[in-house]
């Protein structure tokens, strides 16, 4: 959680998984309000200090019960990109729906037994004249 992953939209910095989705939610109100993007460090500025650590608290909580890959996810998906606060009800829901299926598809990739380190299947059946040469050598 405490991996620095991902990097700030506005610096360009590393940041971890809560510093990013907060930043994601917060660049999102603006852009809705037709503000434009928020100062260098939208942390810092007077308008945004409170609402950014409001958010990045509620991240960790999600990010508690919750995968970083999920969260995004459900932000992203069609109902999600018009959620503006990680404080929204309605996401929780949309955040289990996308842990759901990104447990499904790990678990259907996780099915296929790996062969590549066991040794190849003799061949059975016939020997052609090549095999049957092979052996004379001796």
């Amino acid at each position: 959680m405490t991996n620095k992953n991902y990097k700030h939209v506005t610096t360009g910095q590393p940041c971890n998984a809560a510093q990013y989705i907060a930043e994601m939610v917060c660049l999102r109100e603006a852009e809705k309000y037709n503000e434009g993007r928020p100062a260098y460090k939208l942390w810092n500025t007077k308008k945004w200090q409170s609402k950014f650590k409001s958010q990045v608290t509620k991240a960790y909580q999600l990010l508690k019960k919750y995968t970083d890959k999920a969260i995004l996810g459900a932000l992203k998906s069609d109902k999600g990109k018009s959620i503006y606060s990680l404080r929204v009800k309605t996401l929780e829901s949309l955040i289990a729906q996308e842990q759901k299926r990104l447990d499904s598809r790990a678990k259907k990739e996780t099915l296929y037994e790996d062969n590549t380190a066991k040794r190849p299947m003799k061949p059975y059946g016939r020997q052609g004249l090549t095999q049957k040469m092979r052996g004379l050598d001796g």
